[in-house]
């Protein structure tokens, strides 16, 4: 009796603890004070009297129910236990905070007396049960149960009232505090029933586990919930991630600007976040100044410093992106991804108005204001306002600043150009800063380190120190300015022409482009590649440039030089038009914006016209489609699709896609901007369009007036003004979700022109080249670009842009396929519905409990078949997602290999859920992650996996399930790297894979943080690298470089690849920072890499050898001292057929060395000998 009476104690007091521990700032409430049940009478009075006096009185009369079983509850306790008073002052002095903090916020007090009465209805009566405390002592330990769900109830509450800005939210949140009650009354039910058996101690230690690993779980399907319904949303309204962008600016980078506005006082009140007398600062200055990379390192030291910054760099040729819409879901997300706590908000907003919520920028900006108010102090950039067209960065400007009047703790940074028509809105509204004569220092840097290479090719010509000064002083003013300049200096091979071109430089941007202008004026083909690249929907691909400058306007196909089609135009189009273009990453822009507005304005003698590029493009586009080539994509026959892809590969439809989308768009904007007249070779290719292209008459009058005002100059051709009507109609209606894919073939204006027709048959003809002709794939992605896999769903961002990689594509329609659909009006998953049957099942449950209720009476839900056996068994509750029924089944059946294939054949990548989520969710996300497994890596993520928490993966798996997650696509290779304990963001880099790196950071979401740890050598140590090629290698590392954000693990890479004997990888590690004398071999610190290479003497040890000499290793310091000495000295000389000391001098001064196959064979001779 002693022992449990200790338990019993002992129980109160941890479960007293639990509570404190569980409250969000426990440090707040002072619960000691209230210890009798007057002082909760005393507030409900006073609450009554308040609300008396504001006409808001509320029926105080359904606490009762909770009182009066609190107060039978704390006497019967008394009685039969005698716990401390401390440990009772918890019944009564939670409920009046409660009551206290509750009151003030009707909504919040309605919901919480509700709650107060619901709970107090489950309490058991107490008093009947005294007798039974009496006889029998074991029940009395069941007390215990009703004093852990009594804490539990009051944590929940006093949690969801703790938030100060409680009144903005509450209703969005409310679902999920219910929920958690519900499960807590639950609880209740459970105790209350075991107040009736015979129970013991054992039980009642039992049932306190369950109700803890109730509570537990119930968090943790609410937590699955969200993410769920949050990575929907944000699937379905895909802002733009410019996250992506920072890391670009943070990369061309080569100086850290900004350190000047630390002296700045303007900018440091801007910056104090407590300071409200300056909320909004202008950084403005000439084109070229650098005020993008101004912004991001910005952006940088404020993450680092851990404010809340959001931010967003406009684009001239990312024009959609600008639209305010665009801007306010781009910010919203940021919000969101960071405070999780307040995406109920999200929810709230798409249950009520889904469609809204994609397209209503007032609904957009209240949500956006309403997180905004929650959240507290936030900060907000906006960069490359000016590089938006007038109308767009007005409506923008207007808009951003009606959530700055109506967010008083949100700071606001607009940088751009001092335009005109940005002053007069600014200057009244923020504070000026003016940054090109505050940021000379860093364009002295960046000048100093960009024109290193040149100096030192002039040095070896014989300039003199003067001369080198000299270009570093004139090149101080701009970065665009610097970099222009330098590449015309650079194109000067001699040295008499590179002083004579340093004598008359340019004075200032408009001159530099003035003489790159001169070069190019009378180059008919330069004028129409910038025509294009100035007028362009998207940034071009340097193929699709070519086709365009071969298709000419009023011909019915390409070209012909005999029996071959001339399909492009072989020029180079760097050299055609100079340095006033740059070719990134195969897309075709313009070096700098101010570049555009040179060419389109007086300046240039207006050397470009917009109206005449988009004039130009739709005849382009128009005359394309028109093409005989064409006529398979178009037509409705199955036959001769081999045929197509023939074309596909000869390269007929390169600018296809780009054609199909993009006509309408520029005879759009041509429209718009062009006075009276149309151009009669535009009237007669849309004829001939028509004619090979149309589909039959069309009734205008179904045409809304929007689309067909857009083309009133065609209204004297009532067919062409219907067809392009109709055509613009369809197409916009389709990008905004308008129509669905079924809903677009029955639409009384249905693909006129056929284009989503054969863009469709294309797609299906190039992906079925690509699963069967592997060989021709790089010609593929050098003709169709890299992002040939398309979603099917024309109202997704993915169906216009496509994916690099089919499992990405593929993954990604899995978002589509839901056909169970809520039934609940206006809720978003009425539309968007689910996978399954149990994720609807989940959702009814939580969000509509009143529906479910209705649900579970019919058999919508229940098993269809009848299951005979323990696999039968299996299949369906894997099909279900039950995973505690597979758990069991598993237990029951010994028939592994049949049960994996169970779950490979049905595809749930649900079965992730069968270990431990708490001990081997790591674990499982390592194994995912070395298997490359997409689908499970996702699961994981979702189920709470940390990324950032360093896991050790064995060969072994360490149960059935994560055997599973690796067996997925990896049958053959090793899944692990034994004894490897690395984060998640290094094992996913370390796998040098594009794929899975673009699918965590766009699929997943995943940000890669500030700081890698000190696993980052473990990049460069993966053996896989070891099994590619070297040229594939260095394709993957190039595509993977952007996501390495930390200069240092070059260097400790160094040591990673020199241990794994990786050539491509130490060359990697070094030529982009990494020091060949780390003092790093096998943990001495007074080694270098070189001494440690040479002495294990290997043919891998010799190409490491050569590669750390050619890189800089010095084998003459102290720390390589001895080396001549070494064991493995002799197999290296054999190596190379020289001596040590020629292999060094040689390799010094630029000779590239040769293992030869017979100096190798000598080698191992010498060794045998030895």
């Amino acid at each position: 009796m002693a022992t449990t009476s200790a338990w019993l104690d002992d129980a109160f007091q941890t479960t007293k603890e639990e509570f404190k521990r569980n409250l969000q700032s426990p440090a707040s409430y002072d619960f000691s004070k209230i210890v009798r049940i007057e002082d909760v009478y005393d507030e409900a009075t006073r609450i009554q009297r308040e609300q008396a006096k504001t006409k808001t009185l509320r029926g105080l009369k359904r606490l009762e129910p909770l009182i009066n079983g609190l107060k039978e509850y704390s006497a019967v306790v008394e009685v039969f236990i005698q716990v401390k008073p401390d440990v009772m002052s918890l019944i009564w002095g939670p409920l009046k905070l409660i009551l206290q903090a509750s009151s003030s916020v009707l909504f919040a007090f309605e919901k919480v007396v509700q709650v107060v009465r619901d709970i107090g209805m489950v309490l058991p009566n107490f008093k009947v049960y005294a007798q039974l405390f009496e006889s029998n002592h074991d029940i009395r330990q069941a007390l215990f149960l009703f004093y852990a769900d009594i804490l539990d109830f009051y944590a929940v509450l006093l949690n969801f009232l703790a938030n100060r800005r409680l009144n903005v939210f509450l209703e969005a949140i409310w679902p999920n505090v219910r929920s958690k009650i519900a499960k807590i009354q639950e609880n209740m039910e459970q105790h209350k029933a075991m107040m009736t058996m015979n129970v013991n101690l054992e039980a009642i230690q039992r049932a306190d586990e369950d109700r803890k690993l109730a509570l537990k779980e119930n968090e943790h399907q609410q937590e699955f919930r969200d993410k769920q319904t949050y990575s929907t949303i944000r699937n379905e309204l895909n802002p733009c991630d410019y996250d992506a962008r920072l890391v670009d600016i943070d990369r061309r980078s080569s100086v850290r600007s900004g350190e000047w506005l630390k002296t700045e006082p303007s900018f440091m009140k801007w910056l104090d976040s407590s300071d409200r007398t300056l909320r909004c600062m202008w950084l403005y200055g000439i084109p070229g100044s650098g005020k993008t990379f101004l912004a991001g390192n910005l952006v940088r030291r404020m993450r680092i410093s851990e404010q809340r910054v959001l931010f967003v760099f406009l684009s001239h040729d990312n024009q959609p992106a600008g639209d305010t819409i665009s801007v306010f879901h781009a910010i919203l997300f940021q919000l969101l991804e960071d405070n999780p706590k307040f995406r109920p908000i999200l929810y709230e907003a798409s249950h009520s108005n889904h469609r809204k919520l994609k397209s209503d920028t007032s609904f957009v900006r209240e949500v956006l204001c309403k997180i905004l108010k929650c959240i507290g102090p936030s900060f907000i950039i906006l960069d490359g306002l000016d590089e938006l067209d007038e109308r767009s960065w007005k409506c923008l400007l207007d808009d951003v600043f009606q959530v700055y009047k109506i967010c008083p703790e949100m700071k606001l940074l607009i940088s751009s150009r001092d335009e005109r028509g940005i002053s007069i809105f600014l200057k009244d509204k923020a504070t000026l800063l003016r940054i090109d004569h505050k940021n000379l220092e860093d364009i002295s840097s960046f000048v100093q380190v960009e024109c290193e290479d040149l100096l030192v090719e002039m040095k070896t010509q014989g300039a003199d120190k003067q001369t080198c000064s000299r270009i570093r002083e004139v090149l101080n003013g701009m970065f665009i300015y610097a970099r222009l300049v330098l590449h015309m200096v650079a194109e000067k091979r001699t040295l008499p022409d590179i002083e004579a071109e340093v004598e008359n430089l340019p004075r200032g941007l408009d001159e530099v482009y003035g003489r790159l202008l001169v070069r190019i004026k009378n180059k008919p083909a330069a004028r129409k590649i910038l025509q294009w690249v100035a007028c362009a929907r998207r940034p071009l691909r340097e193929e699709e440039m070519l086709q365009i400058l071969a298709v000419k306007p009023e011909t019915r196909d390409f070209a012909h030089s005999g029996p071959t089609k001339v399909r492009k135009e072989f020029r180079d189009i760097l050299k055609e038009c100079g340095s006033i273009i740059e070719i990134s990453e195969d897309a075709i822009r313009f070096v700098h914006f101010s570049a555009k507005e040179y060419l389109l304005h007086e300046q240039s003698n207006n050397f470009l016209n917009l109206t005449e590029a988009h004039l130009d493009a739709a005849l382009i586009c128009a005359t394309y489609l028109s093409f005989s080539s064409l006529d398979l994509l178009f037509s409705t026959s199955l036959d001769n699709m081999d045929i197509a892809q023939k074309q596909i590969v000869e390269g007929d439809f390169v600018i296809f896609e780009y054609a199909s989308i993009a006509f309408i768009e520029h005879l759009t904007s041509f429209c718009e901007n062009q006075g009276s007249g149309l151009d009669m070779c535009l009237t007669k290719t849309i004829e001939y369009f028509q004619a090979n292209r149309g589909h039959g008459s069309i009734d205008i009058s179904q045409i809304p007036s929007h689309f067909t005002s857009l083309f009133e100059k065609f209204a004297q051709n009532p067919g062409h003004h219907a067809l392009l009507s109709a055509a613009s109609c369809f197409q916009r209606s389709a990008q905004l979700g308008w129509l669905n894919n079924n809903e677009a073939i029955e639409s009384p204006i249905s693909d006129p022109l056929g284009l989503f027709f054969a863009r469709s048959r294309f797609r299906h003809c190039l992906e079925s080249l690509t699963s069967q002709e592997t060989a021709q794939e790089a010609l593929i992605n050098r003709l169709y670009g890299l992002k040939i896999y398309c979603c099917n769903q024309y109202s997704c961002h993915s169906y216009w842009n496509g994916f690099r990689f089919k499992i990405e594509r593929d993954l990604h329609l899995k978002k589509h396929n839901r056909p169970y659909k809520c039934s609940v009006e206006n809720c978003l998953f009425a539309e968007i519905g689910f996978h399954n049957r149990a994720e609807l099942h989940n959702h009814t449950h939580a969000i509509h409990p009143s529906q479910h209720s209705k649900d579970d009476s019919g058999s919508s839900l229940k098993q269809s078949q009848p299951v005979t056996n323990t696999l039968d068994l299996l299949e369906h509750a894997i099909t279900l997602n039950q995973i505690e029924s597979v758990q069991e089944l598993l237990r029951r059946t010994g028939n592994e290999k049949r049960t994996e294939e169970i779950c490979e054949k049905r595809q749930r990548d649900i079965y992730c859920g069968l270990f431990d989520t708490r001990g081997l969710l790591e674990a499982a996300l390592a194994t995912a992650l070395e298997a490359e497994n997409l689908p499970n890596i996702e699961y994981l993520l979702l189920q709470g996996a940390d990324m950032a928490m360093d896991t050790s993966v064995s060969y072994e798996m360490e149960s059935k399930a994560t055997r599973m997650i690796a067996r997925k696509g990896s049958s053959t290779r090793r899944i692990a790297r034994k004894g490897s304990s690395m984060s998640g963001y290094v094992r996913a880099i370390s796998r040098w894979s594009p794929s899975l790196m673009a699918f965590l950071i766009n699929e997943c979401h995943v940000k890669l943080p500030a700081q890698i740890g000190n696993s980052g050598h473990m990049i460069f140590a993966n053996p896989g690298i070891q099994h590619i090629t070297p040229h594939e290698a260095r394709r993957r590392f190039n595509e993977i470089r952007q996501y390495i954000l930390w200069p240092e693990v070059y260097t400790e890479g160094c040591w990673g690849a020199v241990e794994l004997r990786n050539p491509v990888a130490l060359e990697v590690c070094l030529e982009n920072g990494g020091n060949p004398n780390l003092l790093k071999w096998r943990g001495s610190s007074n080694r270098v890499l070189l001494w440690g290479v040479v002495r294990s003497g290997t043919r891998g040890g010799a190409k490491i050898v050569k590669i750390l000499l050619q890189h800089g290793a010095a084998p003459d310091i102290p720390e390589c001292s001895g080396i001549e000495n070494l064991a493995g000295m002799k197999k290296i000389e054999g190596y190379f057929g020289l001596s040590w000391e020629e292999i060094v001098q040689r390799i010094k001064a630029g000779e590239d060395l040769v293992i030869s196959k017979r100096a190798e064979l000598l080698a191992k001779y010498r060794s045998r000998v030895t």
